[in-house]
């Protein structure tokens, strides 16, 4: 081993999240996904002492669970299934598990409308079955499961279920493959397009545990076998997850010469194991956990499963040692051409910092660590919707998807009195005075007459363009109305669309 991959692997560190509040019983089997553009990790099923149909939001933000009511249609309780997170659509995905039989559907629960439906119905492809593995191919916009069992026996198979058609079509190799078994899992190297299958069982006719390494070529459709050097012992029901950034399989855990609790990394480049030594307070060995990896806070998480104490309802955090990616959390509904527009979100600071929106650059009036303010480029009008993204030292963050409208007026919080003072309560402006308000999101160029309501009452408008010297920032000066006195509320209006309100004006007789 090289010092510099020793430090890199010293520097990874376990760390147990507390939650604040309520959280999912103790459990096994309990699935977990990662919604990568909200930094939420979502768990569904699993066993306590029964099959769990139940859907669990953990806000990383917040350190909060939340148990998700979902509508009228539910997955049938079951354990030994597979979660997915499609970030195209916003939506987790389900397939198979085991409960009061074997499963071989198909499920999505949309985020925003929290609600499941139904993709594909049992056998309407693979037959049904649990301890499979499953991996979503985001270049062909595709779920890929493989191997697991029922009790009629275990399979060696591999299927792809096509989210554009929904269908399902068997893309089982000829040749070489592993051999058939259930309990395992396995991760997706997306940069290489290989799919990593790891241990499991093949009790009746094979070992059990196994330990052996896999990976299938997405592009060539061919298993192949990686061996040499030195390698984890074999286990079943262990926590595995990609590791994108670095390029590794990172797993921990299971059930082999009893209860485990190492961790190990397999880096891809090198094509060689490595074993983690464990930090102060690492978890307690386990199995039937689930494990899934967070790009953007560089970590794997590890969710319940079973110790030597019982079931456990614990959520893990294994940092790898880089910094967190950049996050962009969504600022509003919708953004408009030339829009002056403040994006949230965290690690925007320090370090050289860009903003991109459809692939363009944009102007960066004001950057901190949590707050980017910049503008939407007038060239986008055309198009349909924005994808938006930081980029920091050439990290890049998560992307944020916004639709495109004509205008999208807002009022910046700042009101200037008739002698360019700032408006306050203690500096208010007199009745029938003018003060000049700026606002932005009403087109460029102007071509919608604009409204200035002060106090529910259509102020007169001695001005209301383009700020001089500016693109993009609307200068509104107005009359205030002589029947208003103390604090009232602006409001914008361009054409027939109105802004949020927020701002006010302190008005003296």
């Amino acid at each position: 081993m090289t010092p510099l991959l020793l430090m890199v692997l010293m520097a990874q560190t376990y760390t147990k999240v507390a939650p604040v509040g309520p959280a999912p019983t103790a459990r096994i089997d309990g699935t977990i996904a990662y919604d990568s553009d909200a930094g939420d990790l979502y768990v569904f099923g699993g066993q306590d002492n029964q099959s769990l149909n139940d859907l669990w939001r953990f806000s990383l933000a917040q350190k909060t669970w939340s148990l998700i009511e979902p509508g009228d249609r539910t997955p049938l309780a079951r354990f030994g299934h597979t979660l997915l997170f499609d970030a195209k659509r916003r939506r987790l995905v389900m397939f198979g598990g085991q409960g009061r039989g074997f499963f071989s559907d198909v499920w999505a629960f949309d985020l925003a409308n929290k609600k499941w439906s139904q993709l594909a119905f049992d056998e309407a492809g693979p037959k049904r079955r649990y301890g499979h593995s499953a991996v979503l191919d985001p270049v062909e916009d595709r779920m890929i499961i493989s191997h697991g069992f029922t009790d009629s026996g275990r399979f060696d198979d591999t299927w792809s279920y096509d989210f554009r058609t929904n269908a399902w079509r068997d893309i089982s190799p000829s040749g070489t493959r592993p051999l058939k078994r259930c309990l395992h899992h396995a991760a997706l190297d997306p940069a290489t397009q290989q799919m990593y299958l790891y241990g499991g069982c093949a009790s009746g006719f094979g070992p059990c545990p196994l330990g052996d390494l896999w990976t299938l070529g997405l592009k060539t459709g061919k298993w192949t076998e990686l061996t040499g050097g030195t390698m984890p012992a074999p286990r079943t029901h262990y926590g595995m997850a990609f590791d994108t950034r670095r390029g590794r399989l990172v797993l921990f855990g299971g059930q082999g010469a009893g209860r485990l609790m190492d961790t190990w990394e397999y880096d891809g480049s090198a094509k060689v194991w490595s074993q983690i030594a464990p930090s102060p307070g690492s978890p307690s060995g386990r199995d039937r956990h689930e494990a899934v990896y967070a790009a953007d806070r560089s970590s794997v998480f590890f969710f319940g499963g079973n110790t030597n104490s019982g079931y456990t309802n614990e959520l893990w955090e294994l940092q790898t040692g880089l910094s967190p990616l950049p996050r962009l959390a969504a600022s509003a509904d919708a953004l408009s051409p030339g829009e002056i527009v403040s994006l949230y979100g965290n690690a925007f600071a320090p370090g050289e910092l860009r903003v991109e929106m459809n692939g363009t650059a944009t102007p960066i009036f004001y950057a901190g660590a949590g707050q980017v303010n910049t503008q939407v480029p007038v060239e986008l009008g055309g198009a349909q919707e924005l994808n938006i993204s930081v980029i920091v030292d050439g990290a890049r963050s998560n992307v944020w998807k916004v639709p495109v409208v004509a205008v999208h007026p807002s009022l910046f919080q700042v009101v200037l009195n008739q002698d360019g003072s700032l408006n306050s309560a203690a500096n208010a402006a007199a009745a029938g005075s003018i003060v000049v308000v700026f606002g932005t999101g009403a087109g460029v160029p102007l071509t919608l007459p604009v409204g200035l309501a002060i106090g529910g009452t259509d102020a007169e408008l001695l001005y209301a363009a383009g700020a001089p010297g500016t693109v993009g920032l609307l200068q509104v000066n107005a009359r205030l109305p002589l029947s208003k006195t103390g604090e009232q509320p602006i409001t914008l209006r361009v054409g027939d669309k109105e802004g949020p309100g927020g701002l006010t004006v302190f008005v003296k007789p």
